[in-house]
């Protein structure tokens, strides 16, 4: 049975606007591969480009991609620090105006106060918005009102399309890649797990077990008719998911995930952006402080520097080619 209540993570959410300013400047751009399938995906199951909602959006790094496709965008984050973050770096649409960015989580999207714009004659006054995406967030929703709050905003015919990547992959042309592989694949599963949320692991597991509406119907409570028919407007028969096999490279559908040059700074910049490292600095600063512990990001780069080390072509390396999973879900409203 899919699990459709996710906790809400409390590392993003509360970010003071030094932090959302750091996760800004280190959290990579998705790429355009990828942000072209997303358009692909949309538009020839007769999707449109008028307007798009980024939700969860952080700092705006996927929004600030998906705008220029399309003629208005917004983009939503219940972290204010995230939405400040987001609003220093304007950037505009296709038709010139620039993102437009709210305090707003994913189960409130209808109340979003840009959608007045919008909102024409469709039921409540509601149905304007051709697409709705969540770059690595939707694992923070609870999933069955998401989905609610989704069916009353989207065109007949819109699109939602969740994605996220997860797990750390080494391109095998990496010295020594079997072994750094598995020391990668322990330091998941024995280190950082101890300090992830349900919603880290749904991501490391590419969404297997997210909550598609369909599946959300059997999580609701029996007297919630009106959430039921919400839920009810999403087309199983439409559904699309397109994931990276084991290599982390993707499927003949879409080619969207790939290794990429990190030298050990930019390894050590990159994972500071991720939730369960941020707890188990939280946890461990003292020990840190006093030299019992070493630092989490400096173990990784040292390990991986020498098992990198332990061959050869090796010696004095100080990069890989790295990449991750990646899964890319595509929902459609009847």
């Amino acid at each position: 049975m899919a699990s459709t209540t996710n906790a809400r993570d409390p590392t993003f959410r509360n970010y003071d606007s030094s932090s959302a300013a750091k996760y800004l400047q280190h959290r990579p751009k998705y790429s355009d591969k990828l942000i072209d399938l997303v358009i692909s995906q949309h538009t020839s199951s007769g999707g449109e480009l008028g307007l798009v909602i980024d939700v969860g959006c952080g700092p705006g790094v996927a929004t600030r991609s998906l705008a220029p496709h399309f003629q208005h965008a917004i983009g939503a984050d219940p972290g204010v620090s995230m939405i400040e973050a987001a609003r220093t770096v304007p950037t505009s649409t296709k038709s010139g105006e620039l993102i437009t960015y709210e305090v707003r989580s994913a189960e409130t999207l209808s109340s979003l106060s840009a959608l007045k714009e919008f909102s024409g004659s469709g039921k409540d006054g509601l149905e304007c918005v051709d697409l709705i995406t969540a770059a690595t967030a939707a694992h923070w929703f609870d999933m069955p009102r998401f989905w609610g709050e989704a069916a009353k905003i989207l065109k007949p015919g819109g699109s939602v399309i969740i994605w996220c990547s997860g797990g750390y992959r080494v391109d095998p042309s990496t010295p020594n890649a079997e072994k750094l592989q598995d020391w990668w694949r322990m330091f998941e599963e024995e280190v950082l797990s101890p300090y992830e949320l349900p919603g880290n692991r749904l991501a490391r597991e590419l969404y297997v077990n997210l909550g598609m509406p369909w599946e959300c119907l059997e999580r609701i409570d029996g007297t919630d008719q009106e959430l039921k028919d919400l839920l009810n407007e999403f087309d199983e028969k439409q559904f699309v998911r397109i994931q990276s096999d084991r290599d982390g490279r993707m499927s003949s559908e879409g080619a969207v995930s790939e290794f990429l040059r990190v030298d050990f700074a930019k390894i050590k910049a990159l994972l500071g952006t991720a939730s369960p490292i941020t707890r188990w600095r939280e946890a461990n600063k003292e020990k840190v402080e006093k030299g019992e512990v070493e630092d989490i990001l400096e173990m990784v780069v040292r390990r991986t520097k020498e098992i990198i080390e332990e061959v050869p072509e090796g010696k004095g390396r100080d990069y890989i080619e790295s990449g991750s999973g990646m899964v890319v879900l595509v929902v459609k409203r009847k």
